[in-house]
């Protein structure tokens, strides 16, 4: 939470008023937690993987196959334009915890994939619907900022699990206990109930006709496709950030908790530094400028050696933070308010398509390239690819209002 403090001080949010800062507090406790339920897995994937007897191969289609939960924000987008972004957000807090705790009782792979699929789910609805009510309360100018904001918050939750990595062996249960953590968010659940409000666009069009005009399926397709590139490869690199240091290069676990910690601490920054980028330079430029860099650092960690790892995560880190903070503006600024959920649950499942996809093709290439290093580093060309989609085919919309940018069709 120091993040928004932080981002308060050095100016990001001194158009913000009171209300607004305290909105932006109350979403990222919301969301700190969904961050560690994501990351908590792939973080100990070496230690789940030898307690449940799988291989590389093995674990990526398993963690390929636990992301089609997120295919849920299909009902839950909708859902969220229908009861409202608060109601989804709370729901989805409270049973991302309970689900993310009970993969602790997983004893085969497919008990794993089951449970995680089932917190994936609200995962990705409480994600979605904070940036969706940060998206439509703040103003004009500081929208990429504050998607920026909660990005740190909730990287920070991400990064969590590596801290408690480092003390594994002495934590009871080792990785289950580390999932048992995912329970916290039930202990401030009541006061998220009480505090945090609706989103008052959606409370003010509430009644409005709930169906995709057919003047914004083009850029639906577009959106669609940019974050089906765009996550293909992030997904499936930070997925194995942990694997490789420890099976290729058999760093202990101290090691690899230090440089999650230490790196990624450093790459932190790249969601602030995203989001200002986005309102001065545009969203376009700054999509460019993180993609690229993304499919660098990738290939860097991944083809460098050990010496490499410590700075390639964390350029990693700075681009993913950017990167997201590009994508998370986008899907919530270009479609009008009564269908804003649905078009953001959209938007996120091609992200998990495209994550999904990733993971399978590193999967299946990883034989026969010499590995999963050198199967991630080909798919990390993916970011080229989504940089020049964004560019020709999503409109700029830096400073621009809601409704001048996705005006409500009749």
């Amino acid at each position: 939470m120091g993040a928004i403090a932080d981002a308060r001080r050095s100016g990001y949010i001194a158009r913000v008023d009171a209300s607004q800062r305290r909105l932006l507090w109350l979403l990222g406790l919301a969301i700190f937690f969904e961050g560690y339920g994501r990351a908590v897995i792939s973080v100990a994937l070496p230690y789940v993987g030898d307690d449940l007897g799988a291989t590389a191969a093995e674990l990526s289609y398993a963690l390929a196959l636990v992301t089609v939960g997120s295919l849920a924000v299909l009902i839950l987008g909708p859902l969220a334009d229908v009861v409202g972004r608060r109601r989804l957000l709370l729901a989805s807090v409270m049973l991302l915890a309970i689900f993310g705790a009970a993969t602790a009782t997983a004893r085969t792979l497919t008990a794993l994939i089951l449970w995680q699929s089932a917190a994936r789910a609200f995962q990705e609805g409480a994600l979605f619907a904070a940036t969706v009510i940060a998206a439509e309360e703040m103003p004009a100018e500081r929208r990429g900022a504050a998607h920026g904001i909660l990005g740190t918050v909730n990287t920070g939750g991400s990064g969590f699990p590596a801290f408690l990595l480092a003390g594994i062996a002495w934590w009871p249960g080792g990785w289950r206990g580390l999932c048992a953590v995912s329970l916290l968010p039930i202990t401030f659940l009541p006061f998220l109930r009480r505090a945090l409000p609706e989103s008052r666009r959606w409370a003010a069009q509430r009644a409005a006709r709930r169906r995709l005009p057919r003047a914004y399926r083009g850029r639906l397709l577009a959106a669609l496709a940019v974050t089906f590139l765009a996550m293909s490869y992030d997904v499936a690199g930070f997925t194995f950030a942990s694997y490789v240091p420890v099976s290729v290069y058999h760093w202990s676990p101290a090691a690899v908790s230090a440089m999650f910690i230490g790196a990624g601490g450093i790459g932190l920054p790249g969601w602030w530094v995203g989001g200002t980028l986005a309102e001065r330079s545009g969203r376009r430029t700054a999509a460019g400028i993180f993609f690229v860099g993304l499919t660098v650092a990738e290939l860097t960690f991944f083809l460098g050696g050990s010496a490499t790892l410590w700075p390639a995560f964390a350029a990693m880190v700075f681009c993913q933070g950017g990167k997201t903070t590009v994508v998370r503006a986008w899907a919530t600024e270009l479609f009008p308010t009564s269908v804003r959920g649905a078009a953001a649950g959209w938007i996120t499942a091609a992200g998990m398509v495209g994550g999904t996809c990733g993971l399978a093709i590193a999967g299946a290439l990883a034989p026969r390239v010499g590995g999963i290093g050198p199967a991630l580093a080909v798919i990390a060309s993916a970011g080229v690819l989504a940089a020049i989609a964004a560019f020709l085919w999503l409109p700029e919309t830096k400073g621009r209002e809601l409704e001048a940018i996705a005006p409500e069709v009749a």
